[in-house]
């Protein structure tokens, strides 16, 4: 009789074993097929039945990062509120603990993909983009920040410098950047 597979729970194996080695060898470098089949105990062509490919694998990862992220950022702001949660908001996007440094691998790879297959999805962004949005008015509100300051502006800025650090993350490996980073989105908050 042959073996009864659960394709999903084996779908998830993959994705789950593809971030560990990620994060593990600090770079998608360390999630080649080869290296995911070895670290699985399977061959490269299984992984093949269940992904079309591997940007395929980066994508399924990348759902997976958003959700990881989502969750920390939604721990991370809790109870705060105005400056405060703009800032913790902040942290939590920057690439400077080391789940968040293996999620931006992942991030910047699904980019990638993403380009190569001519679609966009953009929707985390604009999920972190909308938070950013209503703690500046409620610090606005609090009197934390400027009668006229910019939210919408301000939030497309901040995401924007996320954005950035990530990239120079993956491509420099260099923890430096992604903290300078952190201090300019902080610093451009600040000023207004």
């Amino acid at each position: 009789m042959p073996k009864v597979v659960d394709h999903e729970q084996r779908r998830q194996q993959i994705v789950d074993t593809f971030l560990t080695l990620v994060e593990r060898g600090r770079g998608l470098e360390a999630a080649s097929s080869r290296a995911l089949a070895a670290e699985l105990g399977v061959s490269n062509s299984l992984l093949w039945r269940y992904f079309k490919d591997m940007d395929a694998i980066v994508e399924r990862a990348y759902r997976e990062v958003v959700a990881h992220t989502n969750a920390r950022i939604e721990r991370g702001i809790a109870g705060r509120h105005g400056l405060d949660a703009v800032h913790a908001l902040i942290d939590e996007l920057m690439p400077v603990t080391d789940a968040s440094k293996a999620e931006a691998c992942v991030v910047v790879a699904y980019w990638a993909a993403k380009t190569r297959d001519g679609h966009s999805y953009v929707e985390p962004h604009d999920c972190w983009r909308t938070k950013l949005v209503a703690f500046l008015e409620e610090a606005r509100g609090m009197g934390q920040v400027a009668d006229d300051c910019p939210a919408r502006v301000l939030a497309d800025a901040v995401v924007d410098i996320v954005d950035k650090a990530q990239v120079e993350y993956v491509m420099a490996g260099d923890d430096r950047l992604a903290l300078e980073a952190r201090d300019l989105a902080r610093a451009i908050v600040r000023l207004h």
